[in-house]
């Protein structure tokens, strides 16, 4: 069984994300009078951002175990997704420049009505989607052409070698 989780560093930049957003959005709601309509947009902005604070603070206190039969996340929302039942698999990349040359990779996983997503700033992520690419190509799941490209470019084969 292998342990992967989210490290502090990787997770700094959200974490530095929601505070600016709190920061932005709490003071003027505790310090001004403002008009009702301009209160609930600053009071639904700092609640979002605290809730980005709490599901990034989730996401690092929880760790994903994967062992030869399944694959779980554990922390105040576990999920355990069986590798038999996965019946989708997909790897999105998302590009934070025009170029493409930035950005990172979402592994979704799907078994029966069960989801797990992942990121690629956990640890031993290229790990996680080999297998999971592994169960996709025992099961005969079809994957999506940018599923089987991002795939390629972590240098996991999509499809079983023709020969």
């Amino acid at each position: 069984m292998s342990r992967h989780r989210y490290p502090v560093s990787a997770l700094a930049g959200d974490y530095a994300r929601a505070a600016a957003g709190l920061a932005l959005a709490i003071p003027p709601l505790i310090l001004l009078q403002l008009n009702p309509v301009v209160a609930a947009i600053f009071a639904l902005l700092a609640a979002l951002f605290a809730v980005f604070a709490w599901r990034t603070l989730l996401r690092q206190l929880g760790t994903i175990e994967m062992s030869e039969t399944e694959i779980c996340s554990t922390g105040l929302f576990p999920v355990c997704l069986h590798w038999d039942s996965l019946d989708e698999v997909k790897l999105g990349y998302y590009a934070t420049r025009r170029d493409g040359s930035s950005g990172w990779m979402q592994l979704a996983l799907r078994a029966g009505r069960r989801r797990l997503l992942l990121d690629s700033r956990i640890e031993g992520f290229a790990a996680i989607a080999a297998r999971a690419a592994a169960v996709a190509r025992q099961r005969d799941l079809a994957l999506s052409p940018a599923t089987a490209n991002n795939l390629a470019a972590l240098g996991i084969a999509a499809a079983p070698a023709e020969g």
